[in-house]
């Protein structure tokens, strides 16, 4: 039997490079959350309108990247490829998506084992 359907989690990947939303990538997820990376944070809201609400009533979860935990920024924002609950970014870090919670890793193979995560942000 085939299973018609798709597993992708994110449903849409946005690059801002001007405005109030300038620097930042916004990963939209089918069931409406909305991940913004920037250089230096990961946040997690309830939808994308949650995004520029200026009382923070949306904002579900926030983590600050400093140091080596720091993301990359090239032309077309941080992300390079994703696909399910994987998420590549441009200096090789990993995020992954999975029903608990969404983690960055410092590469694929961190990743793999689960260990050396670098930030974590709890969807549960």
């Amino acid at each position: 039997m085939i299973l018609a359907g798709n597993s992708d989690i994110i449903s849409k990947c946005e690059f801002f490079s001007a405005g109030a939303a300038a620097n930042s990538q916004w990963l939209s997820f089918a069931n409406g959350l909305v991940l913004v990376l920037q250089r230096d944070c990961l946040a997690l809201y309830k939808d994308a309108r949650a995004v520029n609400d200026e009382l923070g009533n949306g904002l579900m979860e926030l983590a600050d990247l400093a140091g080596a935990a720091c993301l990359a920024l090239g032309e077309q924002g941080f992300v390079s490829e994703y696909k399910a609950g994987f998420v590549g970014l441009r200096d090789d870090k990993v995020i992954l998506i999975t029903p608990n919670d969404i983690q960055l890793f410092a590469g694929k193979a961190d990743a793999l084992r689960n260990c050396n995560e670098l930030a974590r942000l709890k969807l549960a």
